[in-house]
C-alpha cells in the first residue's frame, strides 16, 4: 500500500507539470501566480509525503501487533468476548472520525478534478463516435431492409395480379369446348408472332440506322487502308473520297473529272462484287460499306435460320473490313478450319446454359 502511494507521487508531479504547460499555452500567467501555484504544489506534495509516512507507520504497527498476537488466543470465552469488544470499540472510534481530506489550500483537488473531467470528456467523445458508427450501420441496414420490403411487396402484388388473371381465365375457359380452346391458343400464337415481327422490324430499322449513320464510314475507312474501326471516331465523306495513305492517314481532297472517274472505278473494284446489288448504283464509299454490311448480316441470318442450302456457314468472297469487324465485335465467328466461311455466334446457347 505504501509503495503504491509512493509510486503515485511522480505521476502527480508529471500530471501537474503537463497541466501547467497547457495553461501556459492557453493564457500567459503572471509571475506571482506561477510562484503561488508552485508553492501550493510543493505544499501538496509535502502533505502527501507526510500522509504516506503516517500510513507506513500505522501499517508497521499493525503488522507488529498481528505478529505478537498471532500465537495468542485465549481459550476462555469471557476473554474472547472482551477482546471482541475492544475491537468493536476501536472500529467505532475510527468510524466516528472525520475523513482525512486535503487542506483547502491544497492543489490536489483541482488536479484530480481536471483529470477526472478530461477522462470524462475523452470517454464521452469515444461514446459519441461509437454511437455515430452504430447509427450509420443501423441506417444502412434499415435502407437495405426497406428495399427488400419494396421488392417483396412488388413481387407479391405481381403474383396476386397473375393469380387473379389466371382465375378469371380458368373460369372463362372451364366451359369451353376443345375446339374453342384450340382456337384461343391459335389466336394467342398469332398475336405473339405479330408482336415478334413488329419488334424484329423495329430492331432491323435501328440496326440499319446505326449502320448507315455511324458504322458504315468507319468500315469504309478501314477498307480503303485507313485506321481500323474504333481507332478513328469521326469519318466524313470528304475523307473517304480523298482516301488514305499507306500510313493510314487521310489524304488531301482533290477535285476534277479524272478524280471522280478514279473514285468510281475504286468503288466498283472494292465494293462492286459481293454486295448482292448492282455496282452502278454505288454513289459513295459510305453507301457501299453500308450495303455490304447489311448484305453480310442478312446472309448470316438466313443461314442461321436454315433458309440457305449451305448450312449455317456463309462463304466469303473476299476478306472485307465488314467481315473482320463482325468477328472482332463477337457477332460472327470464322470456321475453325476454313477462314473463308463464317457464321453467326450462337447467342442462345449461353441463355440455355443459364437456365
Amino acid at each position: 500500500m505504501a509503495s503504491s502511494q509512493a509510486d503515485e507521487l511522480p505521476n502527480i508531479r508529471q500530471y501537474a507539470s503537463d497541466a501547467h504547460r497547457s495553461l501556459q499555452h492557453a493564457v500567459e500567467p503572471r509571475q506571482s501566480d506561477l510562484e503561488a501555484f508552485e508553492a501550493r504544489l510543493d505544499q501538496t506534495v509535502q502533505e502527501l509525503r507526510e500522509r504516506v509516512q503516517d500510513q507506513e507507520r500505522a501499517l508497521q504497527e499493525l503488522r507488529q501487533s498481528r505478529a505478537s498476537n498471532a500465537h495468542f488466543r485465549s481459550g476462555d470465552p469471557k476473554t474472547q468476548l472482551q477482546q471482541l469488544r475492544v475491537l468493536k470499540d476501536a472500529y467505532d472510534s475510527l468510524t466516528s472520525l472525520e475523513p482525512d481530506l486535503p487542506s483547502p489550500s491544497s492543489a490536489l483537488p483541482p488536479l484530480l478534478a481536471v483529470r477526472i473531467t478530461q477522462q470524462g470528456i475523452k470517454d464521452t467523445k469515444e461514446a459519441i463516435q461509437d454511437s455515430r458508427e452504430q447509427l450509420a450501420s443501423t441506417q444502412r441496414q434499415l435502407e437495405c431492409e426497406e428495399s427488400n420490403l419494396r421488392d417483396a411487396n412488388a413481387i407479391t402484388k405481381s403474383l396476386e395480379s397473375r393469380i387473379d388473371h389466371l382465375q378469371i381465365e380458368d373460369s372463362q375457359t372451364s366451359t369451353w369446348s376443345p375446339s374453342q380452346v384450340a382456337q384461343d391458343m391459335l389466336t394467342a400464337v398469332h398475336k405473339r408472332k405479330e408482336a415478334y415481327g413488329s419488334e424484329t422490324d423495329r430492331l432491323r430499322t435501328a440496326l440499319e440506322s446505326f449502320t448507315n449513320g455511324l458504322l458504315a464510314p468507319l468500315v469504309a475507312a478501314e477498307e480503303l487502308g485507313g485506321p481500323i474501326v474504333g481507332d478513328l471516331l469521326s469519318v466524313d465523306d470528304e475523307m473517304l473520297a480523298a482516301g488514305f495513305s499507306h500510313q493510314g492517314k487521310p489524304k488531301p481532297l482533290k477535285q476534277g473529272q479524272g478524280v471522280e472517274d478514279k473514285r468510281q472505278r475504286r468503288l466498283e473494284d472494292v465494293w462492286g462484287m459481293g454486295t448482292g446489288t448492282d455496282s452502278t448504283l454505288l454513289s459513295s464509299e459510305r453507301e457501299a460499306a453500308a450495303r455490304e454490311i447489311q448484305y453480310l448480316l442478312q446472309s448470316l441470318y438466313d443461314a442461321r435460320i436454315g433458309q440457305t442450302s449451305g448450312g449455317e456457314y456463309v462463304v466469303l468472297e473476299r476478306d472485307s473490313a465488314a467481315a473482320r469487324f463482325l468477328v472482332r465485335a463477337k457477332v460472327a465467328q470464322l470456321h475453325p478450319k476454313d477462314a473463308r466461311r463464317m457464321r453467326l455466334v450462337d447467342f442462345g446457347r449461353d441463355l440455355e446454359q443459364i437456365k
